[in-house]
């Protein structure tokens, strides 16, 4: 093993996110006291031995230079199935690795301003992300551990992912096929894209103290979610997640103040999971409110969702254990 420059700034990762005899695309490190040691050079393959070398010594840190990280969430992209498919490796070590994955991806997609064509193929990555990784988004022990890493983060791509994993989740209970699903998702993904456009001291004030005009602004976010897409075919099911995810059961949410029998199935779903989300998340204005507190909430509100859905997502909750 050689030594490094001690200039590099090191960051730890858990090794049990390397695959045996795969090629790793940034160097690999061992903290010894206060220096760092190369363990696995770039551009090598990660043998079997070496996999087992860290087993047997116990290593549950493994370091690569900050420089790196780009490649090292690459790698974790391009593997994301071998790793979610390791019945070896802890749910909670799987659903942290899906969830930085999800949170590159996000990030590039809503703080990214980029021209039609890039956010298409931006899009593209997300979808192919959420297509191999759904069955793994649609089990109870897998929804337990996500919500651990999911509801962290203030920004709306963070909101995003968790609105979507959610309501892959409770699409499953409703029996939707896996095209449907994974458009409602993208949709939820993507539900306050419009929002990029709202002036940062309008999206971090409370709701309750809107004037008029912020009023006006911040409800015109969904249509420019729409048009913001419209550059390339987002399926119908997932422009309409967008459209509507602000309409409500009793007829008083928006654009269209449509009442339930007049609002999609699967909309009603994204709706009620970015209520949820949203009450459960850390916002500028205020603290989380716990998942119970949240729930009581929403049942308390007659008009917003329709009581079955609720019903559903509970039980939800419920299989996960997120109380």
């Amino acid at each position: 093993m050689t030594k490094s420059l001690k200039k590099a700034e090191y960051i730890p990762v858990s090794p049990q996110i390397l695959r045996p005899d795969t090629t790793i695309t940034f160097g690999i490190f061992l903290r010894h006291d206060d220096d760092y040691v190369l363990f696995n050079a770039k551009g090598r393959s990660f043998t079997g031995d070496k996999h087992e070398e860290l087993i047997k010594n116990d290593v549950t840190s493994i370091y690569i230079d900050k420089r790196e990280r780009d490649f090292y969430r690459k790698y974790i992209q391009d593997h994301i199935v071998s790793l979610l498919d390791d019945e070896s490796m802890p749910m909670e070590e799987r659903a942290k690795a899906w969830t930085n994955s999800a949170a590159h991806l996000g990030m590039e997609l809503f703080e990214e301003k980029l021209p039609g064509a890039a956010f298409k193929q931006r899009y593209q990555r997300f979808e192919k992300l959420v297509e191999k990784t759904a069955s793994f988004l649609q089990t109870p022990k897998s929804l337990k551990h996500l919500s651990k890493f999911i509801g962290t983060g203030y920004e709306a791509y963070h909101h995003g992912i968790s609105t979507m994993v959610y309501t892959v989740s409770l699409m499953q209970d409703f029996e939707y096929d896996e095209y449907d699903t994974l458009a409602c998702g993208m949709g939820a993904l993507l539900h306050d894209i419009g929002k990029s456009t709202v002036p940062k001291d309008i999206t971090d004030k409370d709701p309750d103290g809107f004037t008029e005009d912020e009023e006006a602004i911040v409800a015109l976010h969904p249509m420019v979610g729409v048009r913001t897409c419209a550059s390339f075919n987002l399926p119908t099911i997932a422009a309409n997640c967008i459209l509507f995810h602000h309409e409500r059961a009793d007829g008083k949410g928006y654009p269209t103040q449509a009442i339930s029998d007049e609002i999609p199935e699967y909309t009603k779903i994204v709706s009620l999971c970015n209520t949820y989300d949203n009450l459960t998340r850390n916002q500028p204005y205020r603290r989380a409110f716990k998942p119970f507190d949240a729930l009581k909430m929403i049942s308390e509100d007659e008009g917003l969702v329709d009581q079955d859905i609720l019903k559903k997502f509970i039980e939800v909750l419920g299989k996960a254990e997120i109380a």
